[in-house]
């Protein structure tokens, strides 16, 4: 596992008033050496890392520390693996909302993809850089404080139990995408407006004033990502990578993924080995 202090990140941390302090991190991996190893490493970068060697030890403590992102590893012992806790979270409105990184020695693409059905907010096959896990835990910590900000913000102008109509339609849509990438399914926005059972100009206005974008190109960036994503940790080919992110053509999916991430698939993925 290699590191270096990441000095030119100055947002490891998180803002409680107008305090900012360090990012709280639950680590829950079952090898006691590398997950102290992985923890002073962490530490060194502003990180407060709380570490349990069990998923029965993390959930007697993760309600009263409600930590800010969790780092899982998916082959816990002896009785709780990784999935069954990331289930279990996910499903628990309490903490749903706190981001999820898991970690393995396993590098199939049905653990990887099952991982993020579950609700993963990422997956990274060890070994890797602690640069790369420090850049998305504060990538994702600051998204999830904007999401908080903005849920605060609108707290304040409607009541929670009548959330505005334009940001309850943007969530379902969301929502709904997510889980069509997830099971690989290839419905169109057409399918996706009778489904939310809402009109075409209306979605597109909602969805445009909301994420600053059109639903195609929403749906787009979501499948590039979860692409990409493959590709960084698996050894799928290119041509089962586009498929499985719903692509119907492997040339379609390799010109859109230049144009969105500046590299081929085949030059970002000799890039990462």
């Amino acid at each position: 596992m290699e590191t270096k202090n990441l000095s030119n990140l100055e947002n490891i941390e998180r803002v409680k008033g107008n305090v900012k302090i360090p990012i709280k991190l639950l680590l829950i991996e079952d090898n006691e050496m590398y997950s102290e190893g992985l923890a002073f490493l962490l530490r060194s970068n502003n990180i407060e890392v709380i570490v349990e060697n069990s998923g029965e030890a993390a959930l007697k403590i993760i309600f009263d520390l409600m930590p800010d992102a969790i780092v899982l590893d998916i082959m816990l012992s002896p009785y709780l693996d990784g999935f069954s806790l990331l289930t279990m979270l996910k499903q628990d409105i309490r903490v749903s909302h706190i981001p999820v990184i898991l970690i393995s020695a396993m590098s199939f693409p049905d653990k990887i993809e099952h991982g993020l059905a579950l609700g993963a907010n990422d997956y990274l096959v060890k070994p890797f850089k602690s640069e790369e896990l420090i850049l998305k835990i504060n990538s994702l910590v600051n998204l999830s404080n904007n999401i908080n900000k903005f849920a605060k913000t609108s707290s304040i102008i409607n009541h929670i139990s009548s959330l505005d109509p334009d940001q309850k339609l943007a969530s379902e849509f969301s929502t709904l995408v997510a889980k069509i990438i997830a099971d690989n399914d290839e419905s169109s926005v057409p399918e996706i407006v009778k489904q939310l059972n809402v009109g075409y100009a209306r979605l597109e206005t909602v969805v445009k004033k909301i994420f600053k974008t059109t639903p195609v190109n929403f749906i787009l960036k979501k499948r590039l990502e979860r692409a990409d994503l493959m590709l960084r940790n698996s050894n799928m080919s290119i041509n089962n990578i586009a498929y499985s992110a719903g692509f119907k053509s492997t040339s379609y999916f390799c010109t859109t993924y230049k144009k969105h991430f500046g590299k081929s698939p085949l030059v970002n993925r000799n890039n990462k080995q």
